[in-house]
């Protein structure tokens, strides 16, 4: 027997916690952060990254598009996303501000989910709080090597969480899932690199850390994809 279930089992759960109800209580909170967490998140990433006009960009495990929101500030992007749950879509599409913004149904962490979008689509991927629930991290970041264009970026921002932060339902993957709890900031850029890609940048999101609004101390990675094999 697997040590830890299989990534079906663990998706199913995920699922089933988030229905309406918990989506409608993830919401309350993304409802608290203002304009002002928005500009503090991007100066924290151009402190290293710059989005162009133009860009196309993909918001992976996209929620209710609190980040979609965020990178509308920017303007001239195409922004796409990608998330698994069906009640945060739903609340996501109800959102007219982010009409514009390209939705897709689905998880990002196996190799059956590289069909969602073709090689060398997108010149940026951004991941915020994501990571830390992912089954299978390198899979994730195989996939998404596989859809950034030569050249292109990946921005993951997450945070240093303990294990107390994973409560009720949840608590119990605390033990089957890779970055629940990783205390250190080495090791998303660890496996980035496993799996090919460039390290541009590490380090703490000091802006967003300073916000009233930020319980978990957050960290920021920026990563290229090689221009070329």
């Amino acid at each position: 027997m697997n040590w830890r279930g299989s990534q079906l089992e663990s998706r199913k759960l995920y699922l089933k916690f988030y229905d309406a109800i918990e989506v409608e209580a993830y919401e309350r909170w993304i409802a608290q952060l203002t304009s002002e967490d928005d500009d503090a998140c991007l100066r924290d990433i151009q402190t290293s990254f710059h989005f162009e006009s133009g860009m196309k960009v993909l918001d992976v495990g996209a929620g209710t598009g609190a980040m979609c929101k965020t990178l509308l500030a920017i303007g001239g992007l195409k922004l796409f996303a990608l998330e698994p749950v069906p009640a945060m879509i739903k609340k996501f599409r109800s959102k007219s501000a982010l009409g514009r913004v390209v939705l897709t149904e689905g998880f990002c962490d196996s190799l059956e989910d590289r069909h969602h979008f073709a090689e060398n689509s997108f010149d940026v991927i951004v991941s915020r709080q994501l990571v830390n629930g992912l089954f299978d991290p390198l899979s994730a970041f195989r996939n998404w090597i596989h859809w950034l264009q030569p050249g292109g970026t990946v921005v993951v921002m997450d945070g240093l969480f303990d294990r107390n932060a994973w409560t009720g339902e949840l608590e119990q993957v605390v033990d089957k899932l890779p970055m629940s709890a990783c205390r250190s900031i080495a090791m998303v850029p660890y496996l980035l690199e496993n799996v090919g890609f460039q390290i541009d940048k590490v380090g703490f999101m000091n802006e967003t850390n300073a916000r009233p609004a930020t319980r978990t101390q957050r960290y920021l990675v920026v990563a290229s994809k090689p221009a070329s094999p």
